[in-house]
């Protein structure tokens, strides 16, 4: 499948083997577990979404993902539009489908070519999210299935307090925006909290951002605040959905518990 993307990727060398750890990118045997156990939980859930469809992978970061879904039976093909993402993508997983292209601008040759769209922690990062939609209803078949995840701004209550996200959603506010395009069958949460850690986590995002203003490096608070994970999702870069720790999965979200992230479920509408 081709892409008129972007961005241009190289066939893969020696020199992909690695990727650069920005913090932001999740990276097998390079980010903390229980990171790895968020965004591995993540396609854990959506491979029942998946088996025997045609899935497109949006912002496929390192490829693992994609893969992931590809060894659990879906046809899939990952997107992203940085090019040595891809080219590592390649390299470490040379059977599945690799392409390099923008999340806001998905082409026309792509109408109605999926069962299924799964972007995780991409629609926060997007200036024009709102393209980024359009494009994935264009993608998908009438009645096929969108799965999108993004983090709780009920829960992080400061805005720009995350260098990398140009957008973030409160709960009501992301379900009425995907509501726009699409009908929302569910919405699932991921990493709970209390509601009185909006204040700390409030404190954290203030933190960061009077360190960056100060050109001041991260001092490790945030390890204080998540949960001390050992076990990897992963063996080497594969993910291994038995390591997957079931607390990480996505799940009903109840009164008095706030999610970190949300996950929304949803359909196009077949009009």
């Amino acid at each position: 499948m081709s892409f008129s993307g972007t961005c241009n990727a190289t066939v893969p060398n020696d020199m992909d083997k690695t990727l650069e750890y920005t913090g932001e990118r999740i990276i097998p045997g390079v980010s903390p577990a229980f990171f790895l156990q968020e965004h591995a939980a993540r396609y854990a859930f959506a491979a029942r979404f998946c088996e025997g469809k045609r899935v497109l992978d949006v912002a496929s970061g390192a490829g693992y993902g994609t893969d992931y879904l590809r060894r659990k039976g879906a046809a899939c093909t990952g997107l992203e539009i940085d090019a040595q993402a891809v080219r590592y993508a390649q390299h470490w997983f040379p059977d599945s489908d690799f392409v390099c292209g923008n999340a806001e601008e998905l082409g026309d040759e792509w109408r109605g070519q999926f069962d299924c769209v799964v972007s995780f922690e991409t629609i926060e990062h997007l200036s024009h999210p709102e393209k980024f939609l359009e494009g994935v209803s264009r993608c998908l078949r009438a009645g096929g299935i969108f799965l999108c995840s993004t983090p709780n701004k009920n829960l992080h209550l400061l805005e720009g307090g995350h260098p990398f996200h140009k957008k973030e959603f409160y709960r009501g506010e992301f379900l009425r925006f995907i509501g726009t395009r699409f009908q929302v069958l569910d919405v699932l949460g991921q990493s709970f909290h209390p509601a009185w850690h909006r204040v700390l986590f409030a404190s954290f995002s203030l933190s960061k951002k009077l360190l960056r203003l100060a050109r001041i490096r991260s001092l490790g608070i945030g390890a204080t605040i998540v949960d001390k994970v050992a076990l990897s999702p992963f063996e080497g870069c594969m993910l291994q959905e038995e390591r997957v720790l079931p607390k990480f999965l996505p799940s009903t979200i109840s009164r008095g518990r706030i999610p970190t992230f949300m996950l929304v479920i949803a359909q196009k509408r077949n009009d």
